[in-house]
Order: structure tokens, then sequence, then C-alpha cells
């Protein structure tokens, strides 16, 4: 058609139309480098990846290097207080272990003493339980004794029985019944000493019985003064029980608290370890974001030298251009220059700046644009009972600049996944006239990068995936690479 429009005109009429191609193009370059900075700017800003550590936020952001870098050291700072205070409960732990060995020399002299009570106890014991055999053994003697006596008793009263019924004649009936002198002088005898014998056998029993009292009194004696030292002993005993008993309370608590500084010490190595991990997934997602600018400096290269080849050669064609076109009908050389290549995704349809809503039936605003927990929140979450699979629109007409697939992990998750720098599934619309908006944590995309769209066109459902702790629509509106509050845009 272009061969057949060009039979048709005039060799002057055909210059013209040229020079006012040639201005178009040029017009057309200087828009594409337009677009291609404000990518790169959206790459770098609204290309920040989604960072959140799990230290109490209920929710995603995205942020940008700079953030990434304030957060790291941040946490860094945390981490070399966190080292301190490990360094401090090391120091309570010794302090306590010094205490505690401390603790282990005074149970071990209370034990001694202990066993030495002990042993004195035993040995009291003992006495005691001789003294009380000895006691045993006087108390069966002086039962004897007194048995004995009692014998002796009744065997004299019989005695003094006989000889008072036989009256006084005894002596005189000895003496008549005497065959001789010397018969005479024997009975006599004979009836003084047993009459001495029972004497001193009365006495005999008498004395040995009050020896036998006497020495159960000095037993009595001695065996209360054991029982007596034998309690005392026992008193010590209880209270050296007692001292380590405490001893030991004291021992227990002193290792409740290096238990509890242990558990404080291994909390703040978690802690590190946490602070670590988020550093090195910021790091990551530094390195990710940098890749991205990369990327779309290499485009915007590739779009510039694209351009200035078609100048130069429209330009050789051509003895000067014009500007003062901008006739539909001669859009033609554009659109076959865009379609020679695969990444020129930018200056397709341009949307008219007014946003619609982006996601149909979801207009809870659950975190709104600015500061939230000591950062910046630089976009507004949509999120109600039902967001996941809500359907996401595109808030106004444009070019899918960027598509980020692959994000398999739809669920609400308080630490990162490593999908795609935390965003998950997410995607970028060029609206042209340096805005851009990007839609993250999505369940499924149904678009697809190049892709022209008009405002309202379902781009994909709400989700959970990458770094988000619920369904949610994570919306950013990026004007000239700065992100602004979308709620002005909608």
């Amino acid at each position: 058609m272009k061969k057949r429009r060009r039979k048709n005109l005039s060799e002057k009429d055909w210059w013209c139309e040229s020079r006012k191609r040639t201005g178009k193009l040029m017009k057309a370059n200087k828009r594409v480098l337009r677009i291609a900075a404000a990518l790169m700017c959206t790459a770098i800003v609204g290309g920040s990846f989604t960072y959140v550590n799990n230290h109490g936020y209920t929710d995603t952001m995205a942020k940008t290097i700079s953030d990434l870098e304030d957060e790291k050291k941040a946490n860094e700072a945390k981490i070399a207080d966190l080292e301190k205070q490990m360094d401090d409960i090391d120091d309570n732990i010794s302090n306590e272990e010094y205490k505690q060995k401390l603790i282990n020399e005074k149970l071990s002299t209370q034990t001694e003493n202990l066993n030495l009570i002990n042993d004195k106890i035993s040995e009291l014991n003992g006495r005691i339980e001789k003294a009380q055999e000895k006691i045993d053994e006087l108390k069966q003697d002086i039962k004897q004794r007194q048995a004995d006596i009692e014998v002796g008793k009744e065997q004299f009263k019989q005695r003094l029985r006989a000889m008072y019924v036989s009256g006084n004649d005894s002596l005189a009936s000895a003496l008549v019944g005497a065959t001789d002198f010397y018969d005479a002088l024997s009975k006599m005898e004979l009836i003084s000493q047993v009459s001495k014998y029972d004497n001193d056998l009365i006495d005999t029993l008498k004395n040995q019985l009050e020896q036998f009292e006497e020495a159960k009194t000095q037993l009595d004696i001695k065996q209360e003064e054991l029982n007596n030292e034998l309690s005392e002993k026992e008193e010590c005993r209880e209270e050296f029980n007692a001292a380590i008993n405490e001893l030991n309370e004291e021992y227990q608590n002193s290792q409740d608290y290096i238990d509890q500084q242990q558990q404080k010490k291994q909390a703040a190595s978690d802690n590190i370890d946490q602070y670590e991990a988020d550093n090195a997934a910021m790091d990551a997602e530094i390195d990710k974001i940098n890749q991205l600018a990369a990327q779309a400096a290499a485009q915007s290269a590739a779009r510039s030298t694209r351009s200035s080849s078609s100048s130069s050669s429209s330009s050789s064609s051509s003895d000067s251009s014009s500007d003062s076109s901008d006739s539909d009908s001669s859009d033609d050389s554009w659109s076959d220059s865009s379609d020679d290549s695969g990444e020129d995704y930018g200056g397709g349809a341009v949307g008219t700046g007014s946003l619609v809503w982006p996601c149909v039936g979801v207009y809870t605003v659950s975190s709104g644009y600015g500061s939230r927990w000591g950062s910046f929140h630089g976009a507004i979450d949509l999120s109600n009972g039902n967001t996941m699979g809500a359907t996401v629109v595109a808030a106004d007409s444009g070019t899918v600049s960027y598509v980020a697939t692959g994000c398999t992990h739809n669920y609400g998750k308080d630490y990162s996944c490593g999908c795609n720098g935390g965003y998950g599934n997410y995607i970028m619309i060029d609206h042209g006239n340096g805005m851009t908006t990007l839609y993250g944590h999505l369940g499924s995309v149904s678009v697809s990068q190049g892709q022209s769209v008009s405002a309202g066109q379902m781009i994909g459902t709400a989700g959970s995936t990458g770094w988000s702790t619920g369904a949610h629509l994570h919306f950013e509106v990026i004007v000239n690479g700065s992100k602004v509050d979308p709620m002005s845009y909608l």
C-alpha cells in the first residue's frame, strides 16, 4: 500500500510527506527516550521489592535501595546491641557460676559437719543403749536380791516364831539335853552362829540392795545426761539440715537464673541470626533491583540506538524535518519500527491519568500510603475477608512493561519465600506520560509483557504470593520515577 500511495503522489508531494514522516519519527524517538528513562526510574524505584522482617510487621511494603540500606544499618546496630547483651549475659552467668562454686564449698562444709554430728549421734545412741542394758541388769539383780531378802526374812520369822512358841527355855533345854559340858558348849555356839548368820545375811542383803539402788540411780542420771546430749546433737543436726536445704535452694535459684540467662542468650542469638538473614534477603533484593535497573538501561540503550539509526536514515533522505504535523494517518512508520523489537514495551496505549479502582469488590485500604512502623509504605494495600482470588484490573490504559510469575507460595507467611524479591507474582503497566502502576502478591496473572491493556481490563487475581502475611493487593503508582499516593489518582 505504501508503494501505491507513493505512485499516486507527485514527487514534490512525496517529498513533503516524507519530511512530515521524518518529523513524526523524530518526535516519536524523543518520546521513546522519555519513556525509557521513566521505565529505568520505575525499575529502580517502582521495582523495589517487598521486604518485611518478621519482628512485628503484619503486612508487606515496597522499599527503595536507600530504604533497604537504611534498614540494613539499623539491623547491624541491633545486632551489635544484641551482641553486647550476650556479652553482659555471659558476665552474669560467670558471676553466677562463681556464686555456685562458693555455695558448693559451703555445702561441702555443712555436709561434713552433718556427717560428724550424725556420727556423734550414733555414738550417743550406742552409749544410751548400753546404759539402758546396765540399768535393766541392775533392775534384774535388785529384783533377785529383793527376793533373797524376802526368803531370809521369812526363814528368820519362822525361827523367831519357833523360839517364841518354845519360850525362853530353849537354851536351858539345849543344856539339859547335852550329854556333857562340851556338848552343851557346842549347842550354845551353834545357836549363837545361827543367830549371827541370820543377822549377817539380812545385813548383807540390805547393803547389796542399797548399792544396787545407788548404782541404778547413777545410771538413771547418766542416761538422762546422754539423752540431753542426744537432744542437743539432734538440734544441731536439724540446724545443719536446714542450712543444707537453704544452700540447695540457693543453688537451685542460681541455676534457674543461669537457665533464664541462657534462654535470653539463645533468644538474642536467634534474633541475630534473623537480622542477618534479613540483611541477606535485602542484599538479594538490592541485587535484583540493580539487575532490573541494568536491564532497563540496556533496553533504553537499544531503543536509543534504533531511534538514532532510524533518524539518521530518515535525515539522509530529506533536506529538513518538520514537527508541525501530528496527523494520525502518518504514524505507520513508528508502528512498523516498534513491532521489530520484542523488548520495546513502552509507549503503546496511553492512559488518561485518572485511575479506576484496581481490585473489584475489595474497597478496604488495610494499609495506606505513608509512614508505617518506622519506615515508609509507598503503596496502598487492599484487603477484606474475600480478597483471595478477587479480580485485579488495569487502573488505566497502557502497556504491560513487566510481568513476574512463577511463585506458587500463595498463602499467608511472615517470611520471604524468595520469589521475585518479595513481591511474588506482580505486574507493572506503563500508562505513558511518566506514570506506571504496580500490582503485587497476585495469585494469578492473565496478561503478558508487551501487551496493551485498557482501563478496567482484568490482568490477574489477588493472592498472597511472595512476602505477604495474608491475601491482599499491593498497589503502587509511580510518576516520573517517584512513588506517589495512589488515592490522589483513584
